[in-house]
C-alpha cells in the first residue's frame, strides 16, 4: 500500500465516520440521494483525500471488473461458443469486446462523464498501435515490468496527479489471444506475466467525499455502460445466450447488468472501503487489501 496513505486525512474520526458511512451506502446500496442533496455540512467541507489513494482505489475497482469479465464471462463464454473480438462494434458482427477492449469502452465513457478522470491502457507489446507506451512511459513501464509494483507520479506536461498500475496475465483466455493474434508482436506470453498498465489520472492533488463518491459512481456507471453495451447486441446473435440471472458457466446465458454489476460490488466493496478505513488509520492493512 502507499506509504502515502499514512497522512492523507486530517478531519476528526468521527466526520470521517460519518463520511465513509456515506460513501458505504453508495458502495452497496443502489442509486441513493447525490450527496449535495443531503443537507450533510459534514460532508461538504474539511476532509482532504489525496489523489494518490483515489488512483488506488480506481485501479482496485478496475481490477475487480476486468477479473469479473475476463475469467467469468469471456473464458466460459467461449466454452459455450461465445466469440470475442477487438472489432466486435464493426456491422453484421456476432461478437462481444475482448478485456481490453471493453476497457477501452470505459474510458471512452469516462471521457464523457464529470468526474475527471482519465484512465488509459498501455503495453509494450501492444497489438494496437494506440496502445503502445513511447518515451517517459515506456521507461516508466518498463520499471514496472521489473518490480511489479504501481508508480505514482505527477505528470508535469499534462498538469495531472497520475498512477500507472500492471496488467498481469491473470486469465487464460488473455494469453492464448495474445499469443495467437494476427499482429500480436510477442507470442511467449505466459501466465502471471506483466502484459501491460493501466494508466489512472485526476487533475487535483486533494479532493473530498463528495468527489470520491462522484468519481467511483462514474466509474461503476462506465463499467455497466459498457457491459450493458454487448448485452444489446446478443440479442441480435445467431447464437443468442439468454439474459437473465445465470452465468456461462451455468451453459448459454449471460447475466444482466444488474446482476453482472452485483457480482462487482460484492468482490471490489469490501476492499475499497478497508482502504478508507485504513487511510483513516482505524484498520490494519491485511495482504488481501492489496490490488497487486
Amino acid at each position: 500500500m502507499n506509504k502515502k496513505l499514512s497522512r492523507l486525512w486530517t478531519p476528526t474520526k468521527v466526520l470521517v465516520a460519518l463520511g465513509l458511512g456515506v460513501v458505504w451506502i453508495y458502495l452497496f446500496i443502489s442509486a441513493p440521494p447525490p450527496l449535495a442533496e443531503t443537507g450533510d455540512p459534514d460532508l461538504a467541507e474539511g476532509q482532504a483525500i489525496d489523489a494518490d489513494l483515489l488512483l488506488e482505489l480506481v485501479a482496485m475497482e478496475n481490477n475487480a471488473f476486468r477479473t469479473l469479465y475476463t475469467r467469468e464471462i469471456v473464458g466460459p463464454g467461449i466454452e459455450q461458443g461465445l466469440v470475442y473480438d477487438e472489432n466486435w462494434l464493426t456491422k453484421g458482427s456476432q461478437t462481444g469486446p475482448l478485456p481490453a477492449v471493453a476497457l477501452r469502452g470505459v474510458a471512452v465513457r469516462l471521457d464523457r462523464s464529470p468526474a475527471e478522470l482519465g484512465l488509459f491502457l498501455g503495453a509494450e507489446y501492444a497489438i494496437n498501435r494506440g496502445n503502445k507506451f513511447t518515451g517517459g512511459s515506456l521507461d516508466l513501464f518498463r520499471e514496472i515490468v521489473s518490480n511489479q509494483q504501481p508508480r505514482y507520479f505527477y505528470d508535469v506536461e499534462q498538469r495531472l496527479h497520475t498512477a500507472m498500475f500492471p496488467d498481469f496475465a491473470s486469465a487464460t483466455p488473455c494469453v492464448e489471444c495474445h499469443n495467437t493474434h494476427e499482429k500480436t508482436p510477442k507470442t511467449d506470453w505466459k501466465m502471471g506475466d506483466v502484459m501491460g498498465a493501466t494508466t489512472w489520472a485526476y487533475p487535483r492533488g486533494e479532493l473530498d467525499f463528495q468527489e470520491v463518491v462522484l468519481v467511483l459512481t462514474e466509474l461503476r456507471r462506465a463499467f455497466k455502460d459498457t457491459y450493458q453495451s454487448y448485452l444489446d447486441r446478443v440479442v441480435n446473435f445467431d447464437l443468442a445466450p439468454e439474459v437473465g440471472e445465470k452465468w456461462p458457466s451455468e451453459g448459454l446465458y449471460l447475466p444482466d447488468a444488474d446482476i453482472f454489476m452485483a457480482k462487482q460490488a460484492e468482490r471490489a466493496s469490501p476492499h475499497t472501503m478497508s482502504l478508507l478505513l485504513q487511510a483513516v488509520g482505524t484498520e490494519e492493512p491485511t495482504e488481501d487489501d492489496a490490488p497487486y
